[in-house]
């Protein structure tokens, strides 16, 4: 392995970080040794499909797989009756993927079909082209519904409802309705603040759905042990979530699940849910084999989720030299076929850039016949980024402001509260802002009718969340170092150099890997920009730890004591010499 160095950056007080060693998974990954969830293989595998609505809509009369389980090569036939009907009681996992039971049956239809694409049976075979036949010789009795597949439309009190047990309106009032939540932020007095304004700009904005595009498609492989335990291979960020996920959705304790997590390709959120291991688990139990489904990119498209559709109202006021007095934003979050989407980190970072005293944020969590929305890339943020951003651009020119003098003048700063109260800490704004500001590409002049300058601001908070590494030093002084934490952009050679930086040694030295859910401490997803600094305050805890343990081993080999420097920590150990007498 080579490590580079880039000669034309400034001084690096670190003698590993800052380095550019080659990614410990690149020769697996170029030269195609690398193993990703669509080459497990192992003896006895069967191939999975599954039946999926045509309907956005539809109660289900009936489904009769009878003709599917007669076909030769079929192992297996499965429909929502075989999941409990009650997934075990487990807290939410987060906003995005809602409740045990929403992950149930998004994972197979029972009573109602309520997205096209919506998962209602599915099949175990000798191979995938007997799976897809099986699938055709199932008749499923639709009795198609009215359906919404508009975020306004999906809030009139008229629309085609989804759930019966969802309630929205006043205390004691509460009707059925396709509204799932309500949150509100406020402080100060959001109507005092625009009698106060100059100038005031108020828009309406709509995004559409967007799908992560990961280039692999989803993909589980289940086995069942004669003991009872799963064990499941899959492309994903978070095994430890999918393996709560699964046990809650059979009910059956966490224990008896192993996720054994795959290189991924692709995320961006999309593969924190768990969508078809319920299936293969299920049809692992039924056939007796060990079963193994890779989405079609159709059924990607179709049964997956995408970011959240928007509808989004915003409205700034500010004095004529450019103070805002007041903001106030209306988010409504297309959550799809189940309650969850992001909208509670829109409402929270919509209005972070800026200092305000007079706020006001609404925001509804919506379903509607589409798919489950997933996360996305700092879910919810961009979409109410994009709505403040934009009335703020349109607020500057009516005041004849520099875009960056103006949100350097409201720009948020440490101690300075949220939308929800809490202050903020050292949060860079101003940094960011000055830098922007101070740029030549800011500066740079503007020639011809095509050319033009825009400036946004928005904000993510890093999720801190809980990560385990296992870090031993081998007899050649190399060092193993186990991750809890899935790799999707580099962090094996981010948490390498990081040990290697604590332990005066080089990346190279270092041998980094992606543990299973049986082989590693709890560990949260790898998103919410954590990874290389949540899972990195755990590498170099870990090689603080076996610095501290050589250190006093070889104290005893010296025949010395243990030094302590003026700071308190431990100082290498120095070999006694003998006085002459």
């Amino acid at each position: 392995m080579t490590t580079t160095v880039d000669k034309t950056a400034p001084a690096n007080v670190y003698r590993v970080i800052g380095t550019r060693p080659i990614r410990h998974d690149g020769y697996d990954k170029v030269t195609g040794r690398a193993k990703y969830g669509a080459d497990v293989h192992m003896a006895g595998l069967l191939e999975g499909a599954i039946l999926r609505s045509p309907h956005a809509h539809a109660r289900i009369r009936s489904i009769d797989t009878s003709k599917a389980e007669a076909l030769p090569g079929v192992r297996a036939v499965m429909t929502g009756n075989d999941l409990p009907e009650k997934a075990a009681r487990a807290a939410n996992f987060m906003e995005v993927l809602g409740s045990p039971q929403v992950l149930s049956e998004n994972a197979m239809a029972r009573d109602k079909a309520l997205y096209k694409g919506h998962a209602v049976a599915a099949v175990a075979a000798v191979s995938i082209h007997v799976a897809e036949e099986a699938l055709a010789l199932i008749k499923v009795d639709y009795e198609p519904l009215p359906y919404v597949q508009d975020v306004r439309e999906a809030m009139k009190p008229d629309a085609p409802i989804l759930h019966g047990n969802i309630k929205f309106g006043d205390e004691g009032k509460e009707k059925p309705s396709n509204i799932a939540a309500h949150n509100q932020l406020k402080q100060g007095d959001v109507e005092e603040g625009f009698r106060e304004a100059d100038v005031i700009v108020e828009r309406e904005f709509e995004t559409k759905p967007v799908h992560q595009g990961y280039i692999e498609p989803h993909n589980s492989t289940a086995s069942w042990s004669e003991e009872g335990n799963l064990t499941i291979w899959k492309s994903t960020q978070g095994p430890f979530i999918v393996r709560h996920q699964v046990a809650a959705i059979l009910n059956i304790p966490p224990s008896r699940v192993k996720i054994v997590p795959m290189e991924i390709g692709g995320g961006f959120g999309g593969k924190i849910p768990s969508y078809v291991d319920a299936v293969t688990a299920v049809l692992a139990r039924k056939s007796g084999h060990p079963v193994k489904i890779v989405m079609s990119r159709k059924d990607v498209f179709e049964g997956t989720g995408p970011a959240s559709a928007t509808y989004l109202k915003c409205k700034v006021g500010a004095t004529k030299d450019g103070r805002i007095t007041a903001m106030q934003v209306y988010l409504a979050f297309a959550a799809g076929a189940f309650p969850g989407s992001p909208v509670g980190s829109g409402s929270a970072t919509s209005l972070a850039p800026y200092k305000v005293e007079n706020l006001l944020v609404d925001g509804y969590d919506v379903v509607m016949n589409t798919p489950k929305v997933a996360a996305y890339r700092a879910p919810g943020s961009p979409q109410a980024a994009y709505a403040v951003e934009c009335v703020i651009d349109e607020l500057v020119e009516k005041l004849g402001m520099d875009p960056m003098e103006f949100r350097l003048k409201n720009a948020t700063r440490t101690g300075d509260r949220q939308a929800s109260g809490v202050a903020f800490p050292s949060i860079g704004c101003v940094e960011v802002e000055q830098a922007i500001k101070d740029h030549p590409h800011y500066k740079s002049p503007l020639k011809g009718a095509n050319q033009g300058r825009g400036v946004a601001m928005g904000y993510w908070g890093n999720a801190g969340m809980q990560s385990s590494v296992t870090l031993n030093v081998t007899s050649d002084g190399t060092i193993t170092l186990i991750s809890g934490s899935v790799d999707i952009g580099g962090s094996r050679v981010a948490l390498a150099m990081q040990a290697a930086e604590v332990l005066g040694i080089e990346a190279e030295d270092v041998h980094p890997s992606v543990g299973d859910t049986d082989s590693v401490g709890y560990t949260g997803v790898t998103g919410g920009s954590r990874t290389a600094f949540a899972t990195g305050l755990a590498v170099i805890a870990a090689a603080e730890d076996a610095k501290q343990q050589m250190i006093q081993r070889a104290a005893v080999l010296w025949e010395t004591q243990r030094r302590t420097s003026t700071t308190g920590t431990a100082c290498s150990p120095r070999r006694r010499i003998p006085r002459k007498r």
